[in-house]
């Protein structure tokens, strides 16, 4: 029989009616760095519903590039994301992607990068710059705190509105759970459920919903351009069917990418870089060699927030829904499909990443990256997918970094455990850290 023409292996250990799911819920991350083991492609079944995940960095380049008319945006990932997102740039189909890209590009140009950092270094000399010396911090509270005050003042740059924004920032994290647990359980019986994690998420919905709502009609109504982001996506949507609801939809997207991915990003590289030392000083030096402010002058920086991203992207899974029959030599995937990789699990590939479990910025140094680990990572996405705002948010992750190493030194004030948060986003677990002057 043709190959192409036969199903691929299904993952063993299914249960009844149940499926893969309780294999699954207790550790993702080593259940789908498990399949790896099983072929290039692996069917699973999350509880009635047949999936196909995706284990090769050819076939998720083919994915992204040959093949991509083969998959648009959908899944239980995207479905669910759809409830907060809505059709905004991150979850909208094909067919709305090529129209909104090209509008909301001008908000991410490189000129109007400019712009922003000196808002970005503004934002993070305010909270560093509020720390004492012996001080125990939240470390991922005052991560948060940087990146929403980035975003918030990035897209709202009018004083009056900007607490509307800082609300709707510190309501991310309760609708990422509530999102992730939507998505991990099929059905719509379970958000009827009175548990606290759907109370909570749908009470920040209905607050989020009002305050943007609040906010784009003051815009609206006041002719000034503030020469903000929100001012650019308002523009920008004025053709859509709903302009309301595109800007909505458009605004929670900035605010997620924003705020909760450069925030654990941000968390996890100063983890780590306590506990790696060598890693620390180099950072130290190249910063005592580079006094001025350019981002992009750090090599080693940012070389260590790729290798970051690398060990825990924010996005570690990744659905897609087939158009139609997927025919690849590794087996059929049929119209309609569910259709998942995780960047987690290829990011731990020992055969394009060497010791996959070692924080070693150096893999991404000019003469020791190599074209499989380039096209072995799926940091932000690829093709006409690529996240909008990579640029924007390594550059705020660098001057972050470099501010903090500059005046501080954070250490753990206890055990450390690298267990991650799992959910829409993969999250950092709470850590405490001291504040030592340099």
């Amino acid at each position: 029989m043709d190959p192409r023409h036969s199903s691929p292996p299904t993952a063993p250990g299914a249960w009844p009616l149940l499926g893969h799911i309780p294999r699954l819920a207790p550790d993702p991350l080593v259940f789908f760095q498990r399949l790896r083991d099983q072929g290039p492609v692996v069917r699973i079944r999350l509880g009635g519903r047949p999936a196909y995940v995706v284990n090769s960095p050819d076939l998720v380049r083919r994915l992204y590039f040959t093949d991509q008319k083969l998959f648009d945006k959908g899944g239980p990932l995207i479905e669910k994301s759809r409830l907060f997102l809505g059709n905004g740039l991150a979850t909208c189909p094909a067919a709305d992607h090529i129209r909104q890209r090209p509008l909301m590009q001008p908000a991410f140009h490189p000129d109007r990068l400019a712009h922003y950092t000196s808002t970005m270094r503004r934002c993070v000399a305010e909270v560093v710059g509020s720390w004492q010396p012996g001080q125990v911090i939240n470390l991922n509270e005052q991560m948060h705190r940087i990146t929403a005050e980035v975003t918030s003042r990035t897209l709202i740059s009018a004083e009056h509105a900007r607490p509307a924004a800082a609300r709707i920032a510190r309501a991310l994290p309760d609708i990422l759970r509530g999102l992730y647990w939507r998505m991990v359980v099929p059905g719509r019986l379970f958000p009827r459920v009175p548990l606290p994690v759907n109370r909570r998420f749908d009470d920040q919905m209905r607050r989020t919903r009002h305050l943007i709502d609040q906010v784009v009609s003051h815009y609206r109504a006041t002719p000034a351009d503030y020469g903000d982001l929100l001012s650019m996506v308002i523009a920008a949507c004025e053709q859509e069917p709903d302009p309301r609801r595109a800007v909505y939809d458009q605004v929670v997207t900035i605010l997620m990418g924003g705020v909760e991915t450069t925030a654990t990003t941000l968390v996890w590289l100063l983890r780590l870089l306590d506990r790696h030392p060598p890693v620390h000083e180099r950072l130290l030096a190249e910063l005592a060699s580079t006094p001025g402010t350019n981002s992009a002058d750090l090599h080693h920086t940012q070389q260590a927030i790729t290798e970051t991203l690398r060990l825990y992207p924010p996005g570690w899974i990744v659905s897609r829904s087939t158009t139609a029959d997927v025919d690849w030599t590794e087996g059929r995937i049929p119209a309609g499909a569910d259709v998942f990789y995780s960047p987690y699990a290829l990011h731990r590939d020992p055969a394009p990443f060497p010791d996959p479990e070692v924080f070693d910025p150096d893999r991404w140094s000019t003469g020791r990256v190599t074209p499989a680990q380039r096209q072995g990572f799926f940091g932000f996405g690829l093709g006409r997918r690529k996240c909008i705002g990579d640029t924007f948010g390594l550059t705020e992750a660098a001057i972050a970094v470099a501010a903090i190493l500059r005046r501080w030194r954070l250490e753990h004030t206890g055990p450390v455990t690298d267990r991650p948060v799992i959910g829409t986003l993969l999250m950092a677990p709470p850590t405490s850290m001291r504040i030592r002057a340099r």
